[in-house]
Parts: C-alpha cells; structure tokens; sequence
C-alpha cells in the first residue's frame, strides 16, 4: 500500500524524487529496525546478497534502464565524484545509507574479515582469483582467517552482552584462534609462494571455495556455480572436462552429502588410457549443514580439507 501511495507516476518503481519523498517520510515517523542502503550497479550480471536470520530485504528499483547495454558508455556513469556532488538523483543514497545503522556495523566486520588478511603476503598475488567471486560467496568461514575475524565478533558481542565473564570469553577466543591461526599456516605451507604444492588447480563440484581460491591460491574449476542444485548448464560441464584433461586433473571434489550418483557421469566421461576408471571422487566440507560424523568440528573438517586438497594435488 505504501509503494502504491510513494509510486505517484504509477511507472511500477520509485523514481529518485519518490525515493527522496518516502525518505522524507521516514524522518518524521522513522520504524525502529528499518533501515535503508543505496545500491549503484556498475555493471550488468546476477548479483546476491546475504542477509541475517531474521532480516528482510525489500529492493526498490530506480528505472529508467532502457538501452543501458553497456553501462561504462552511460553519460551519467562517467564520473562518481560528479554524480554524488551535482546529481541530485544520487543524493538520496547518501540519506539511506546515513539512515542505516545496521548498515554500518556490518560494513565494518567486513573490514575486518579482510583486514586481517593484510599480513599474508601472498594475497595481493591473487588478484585474479576475481574478488566478484568473494561479493557473492557466503562461505567466509572456509577462510581460517576471516573465520578468526568473525569470532572476534563474537567474543565482543559475548563480553558487551556478559561483561562479569568477558576474562573467560577472552581466553575462549584466543585458544580458539590459535587453532586457526595453525590451519592457516598449514594451508600455506601447502600452497603458499614456497608451498609444497606444484599444482594448484582442482575440479568440484560446486563453487563455494572462492575464498581459498583468494586466500591461498588454489584455482577452483567447478560443475555447479553458487548454488548447488539443478542441473549444471552444458558450457560448465564442458569446462571441466576441458580442465581435467588439459591440466591432468584426477579427484573431482564434492560436499560431504553429495549423492554419488550425481556426479556418476560426468566421472564416466574422464575415463581414458590416463585415468582407466575416471576421476576419483573426495570430500570438501562446506560445513553448510551438521557433519554426518558428530565427533567433527569446523577444525578436524578443515584439517580433512587441506589434506584432501593436498591429495588431490599429488603433493
């Protein structure tokens, strides 16, 4: 009902004024636990974006896209700095996003998920690991790194919500992150600058890994994209029988429940005089559901990732 109210054109989308008008509506009458964030796509492509249990995310689309093609070429796009100065349609976004304060705490752990990445030397090398893969990944934590920023965060909200025992959160935290400050080494040494590893790429089953990929390097060629489910289109599949061949590429990695028989032909069809039975099949844990096997943590499951990885690479 409001967006039939605040759409005064009845173009189907809010326009910036419209926009600006329900803005101005939220100064006088602001609803607790809303918040409002400003999007600018530069590009075209599938975009996702990951939220909260318990967060709903309602887009509002500006318009007014016809025969934008190629957005580098769009006049308006030319120049940021001009658009946030003199483009009063850009305006609006600099209210929501100051509106937003959810917004800005979770910009901030973001930051530090990377942050403390800066020390690893061998991250700026992988560059081309394509930081568009991370935007869209939410498997952060198969990154002992950023997974050490994000209990982090949870030792603060712990120690802030229970300050008497926060000398007992602290001590948590930092066992724990000693754990995976060794996973971290571990993964390095295996396919750092110096690692151990000639090799570093793999095939899988699905692309949940492109925070290793930036981490440490190792390239992921994979069947499925983001999402695991439906059949793969024939151009994946094709890549990575291309990849196997050319790269002599012989485990084909799958998550911890994935059915055998899903991946049965595309196994049959790297059958050849190098690889007589196809390629062998190991596990990547994912870590997106409760491991089958209940003496496992997030430690013993990435221990099992780096060996298998290892495996796989013949190093």
């Amino acid at each position: 009902m409001m967006f039939t109210m605040l759409d005064t054109n009845e173009d189907g989308s809010l326009n910036a004024s419209e926009l600006h008008a329900m803005m101005e509506m939220g100064e006088d009458e602001h609803e607790e636990g809303v918040a409002f964030i400003g999007l600018h796509v530069e590009a075209e492509g599938d975009y996702g974006i990951a939220l909260p249990a318990g967060v709903n995310m309602h887009v509002l689309t500006r318009g007014g896209h016809d025969g934008h093609d190629d957005h580098g070429d769009h006049d308006d796009h030319d120049d940021h700095d001009d658009r946030e100065g003199d483009g009063d349609d850009h305006d609006d976004h600099d209210d929501r996003e100051g509106d937003g304060d959810d917004h800005d705490d979770h910009d901030d752990r973001e930051g530090d998920d990377h942050d403390e990445g800066d020390d690893h030397d061998d991250g700026d090398d992988h560059d081309g690991h394509a930081d568009e893969e991370i935007a869209f990944d939410p498997h952060s934590w198969l990154d002992p790194v950023a997974f050490a920023a994000q209990v982090e965060i949870v030792y603060e909200t712990l120690s802030t919500a229970f300050p008497d025992h926060a000398d007992s959160f602290r001590a948590n935290a930092d066992a724990y992150k000693a754990e995976l400050l060794a996973l971290d080494e571990g993964f390095t040494a295996a396919f750092g600058e110096n690692g151990t590893c000639s090799a570093n790429k793999v095939a899988a089953n699905h692309n949940a890994y492109a925070y290793i990929s930036q981490r440490y390097g190792v390239e992921f060629v994979t069947v499925h994209g983001l999402d695991p489910e439906g059949e793969p289109s024939p151009e994946d599949i094709a890549e990575v029988l291309e990849a196997i061949e050319e790269d002599g590429i012989t485990v084909l990695f799958v998550e911890e429940y994935t059915d055998s028989g899903a991946v049965a032909s595309l196994v049959q069809q790297t059958i050849s005089d190098n690889l007589p039975d196809g390629v062998s099949v190991l596990t990547l844990y994912t870590m997106e559901m409760a491991p089958s096997d209940s003496t496992d943590d997030y430690v013993s499951m990435m221990t099992k990732n780096l060996e298998n990885l290892k495996t796989g690479l013949g190093c």
